[in-house]
């Protein structure tokens, strides 16, 4: 339960709207959501038609272009790989005309979508990588074959020497990666990470003289193209989504096939560039995206906080950071057991990995081993994740992680994670946050007091949410609604005189409503 403050988050749907157009692309900056979409025609996409929506705090602006139709005398061969096969419409002197919209990728390492006619001529194309030697197409597991195909661990899904079969075949996926070529050959650096050797075995980073780095577990390359691919990936979200552009402005050495086979991987932070190393014991380790990702979080923990890994506390909490962003970035592929930590490294014969689904709390005392306590700490961070908007959550850890200094406890983690609040949102968050830190013993017991005092519960009818209005069941008495973007700022603000509140005045989007004070009885 929130304590005093209601926090609900729905989207504003206009469906008529949304029958219109298909989105292409969405992306978020720090001052507004960026959307490309195609007109429909029939139901099916106008490929050469865009709309591009960029909505901002209070304006929203959009635009409509069209691209002239591009022949090219390309035909389908049965060496190119299909990425997709899309039905649809192309415009042209107004005349609508059926395609085939198919994206490929050549042996020559060039990716097009190719537009073709029912009679089978090419009549437009579009060449993805303008520079055609930028990006590789591997195979990755997402995060892993057992959270990814919803099985235990054990055969066919176990380590079995590296062995490779058609189960966990069926789990890997295609995916881009941008990386360089180099004197002939595709390289594996880019500017997040350089695949390197620097640790024993002495096995050379892969290099191949066209782009197709698909490889099984049971080949090298493999465990290469899992950390170009998650490692590109994670710090594009933190970079990109959260907008921490400053973060990690340099490429990482990472050795997948490193520490002489042991069961265990590192962050060596002495080296130029900071260092990576992946050992093979057990399942290799870079098979797993959690091990891939809480390593590099102790890369961008050093980043953002350099020299403040000093003292037990400030030990545990850079295990626990790695273990939330593995479960971060484990949820955003799959929610499916996003909780345990190392899946498919762990909880097998080889070790048993870490979970954050626990109800340990921080006043019942530490353990004293370094990745038990961090895994309450990365706990209270997942609670707080689970209780507010995913990427609000994500900024106010990752901006807290900015103040972190050398010997301070988990309770300065959790005052600089409500300082970073009060900074960005005005306090917005702040009584759930610290409802879930006082449930975590992080506050002390007398906060325990104020929260069951001030417990409630809500029930909204959505019912009429598509005439844009929300109705409040149980209200009993007036109170003053507070409507907030996802960004913190204030949209409207007013009383409440018969339990429904007016929403037409805001445009589609996610938001998010507190209603103050403690006389509101609503039931769950």
């Amino acid at each position: 339960m929130r304590i005093g403050l209601l926090i609900l988050c729905f989207l504003i749907s206009n469906l008529s709207f949304a029958q219109q157009k298909q989105l292409v692309a969405k992306s978020n900056s720090p001052l507004g959501v960026h959307s490309l979409y195609h007109p429909l025609m029939e139901g099916l996409p106008i490929f050469n038609q865009f709309i591009k929506v960029n909505q901002f705090e209070s304006t929203t602006n959009t635009h409509f272009t069209e691209s002239d139709l591009d022949p090219i005398d390309r035909t389908l061969l049965e060496s190119d790989t299909i990425f997709s096969n899309l039905d649809g419409y192309l415009i042209s002197n107004n005349q609508f005309i059926p395609v085939k919209a198919v994206a490929l990728m050549g042996v020559d390492g060039k990716s097009y979508s190719l537009y073709i006619d029912e009679t089978g001529n090419c009549i437009h194309h579009v060449l993805h990588n303008h520079n055609a030697k930028d990006t590789i197409v591997g195979t990755v597991f997402m995060p892993d074959p057992i959270t990814s195909s919803g099985n235990s661990y054990g055969p066919p899904y176990a380590d079995q020497d590296d062995a490779s079969n058609t189960e966990l075949e069926n789990e890997l996926n295609e995916v881009f990666v941008k990386a360089t070529f180099e004197g002939g050959v595709y390289k594996l650096k880019n500017e997040y990470l350089k695949i390197s050797n620097h640790s024993s075995p002495n096995i050379l980073p892969t290099e191949l003289s066209d782009s197709i780095f698909k490889f099984d577990r049971s080949q090298n390359g493999f465990e290469e193209m899992q950390a170009m691919y998650h490692i590109s990936n994670f710090a594009k979200y933190l970079k990109d989504t959260l907008g921490f552009t400053d973060l990690m402005n340099y490429a990482i050495d990472v050795d997948v096939y490193a520490l002489n086979g042991t069961d265990q991987s590192e962050f060596i932070s002495s080296t130029i560039p900071p260092r990576l190393n992946f050992g093979q014991g057990g399942v290799d380790d870079a098979e797993d995206a959690d091990v891939i990702i809480h390593e590099y979080s102790h890369a961008v923990s050093h980043s953002a906080a350099e020299g403040s890994l000093v003292g037990y506390h400030r030990l545990a909490m850079d295990e626990g950071l790695g273990d939330y962003w593995a479960a971060v970035y484990s949820k955003r592929l799959s929610p499916n057991n996003y909780k345990l930590i190392f899946n498919w490294d762990g909880h097998n014969e080889f070790w048993g990995g870490r979970t954050l689904e626990h109800e340990r709390k921080f006043s019942d005392g530490l353990d004293g081993n370094k990745y038990i306590d961090g895994e309450l700490f990365a706990a209270t961070l997942m609670d707080i994740r689970n209780s507010i908007d995913d990427s609000i959550a994500d900024i106010l850890i990752m901006q807290s992680v900015y103040s972190w200094f050398p010997n301070m406890t988990m309770q300065d983690a959790m005052t600089e994670i409500l300082k970073a609040d009060t900074l960005q949102f005005d306090k917005l968050y702040s009584p759930t946050l610290e409802w879930i830190m006082c449930n975590r013993g992080f506050l002390g017991d007398q906060c325990l007091n104020a929260i069951e005092e001030n417990n409630w519960s809500p029930v909204l009818d959505y019912s009429l949410l598509n005439d844009g209005y929300l109705k409040f069941e149980n209200l009993f008495t007036q109170e003053t609604i507070s409507v907030f973007s996802v960004g913190g700022q204030l949209i409207l603000e007013e009383l409440i005189q018969e339990n429904t509140i007016d929403l037409n005045g805001l445009s589609s989007g996610i938001y998010i409503i507190r209603i103050k004070g403690r006389s509101i009885k609503v039931k769950l």
